[in-house]
């Protein structure tokens, strides 16, 4: 929150999900990382936004920004190793988020937003029985 208030970046926090059976620790990892990645992609500032929501059997998590956005052919390597768009980091952040979303039942996938700036991060995971 601190960053993001240094940052001129409004925080936006809707919507009430379901039960689902995973590891925290695992599903806080990749959330912070698309937190971080849409925080560095709004350098002049901007909203983000985290959601939560229940689609038939289905528990929908996404994180939208107004930042920069991805361009078209980045779009399709992001979750390859080692692929970054930025001067720093490794480039691991996506694939091993991924690799988590698919161990925990679940799907991620990165969208431009439309209309608007920026990008939505949607992770749907299977919900509990």
């Amino acid at each position: 929150a601190a960053l993001c208030a240094e940052r001129k970046i409004t925080v936006r926090r809707a919507g009430a999900g379901g039960r689902v059976r995973l590891d925290q620790g695992l599903l806080r990892r990749v959330l912070m990382n698309l937190v971080s990645n849409a925080i560095q992609a709004m350098p002049e500032g901007g909203e983000l936004t985290g959601e939560a929501r229940a689609e038939g059997q289905k528990l929908v998590l996404e994180v939208r920004d107004t930042g920069v956005g991805i361009s078209e052919e980045a779009r399709a390597r992001l979750f390859e190793p080692y692929f970054t768009t930025r001067s720093t980091g490794t480039g691991l952040g996506l694939a091993i988020s991924k690799r988590v979303v698919e161990e925990l039942g679940g799907e991620i996938a990165l969208v431009p937003n439309a209309p608007g700036p920026g990008t939505t991060a949607r992770i749907v995971l299977p919900l509990e029985a």
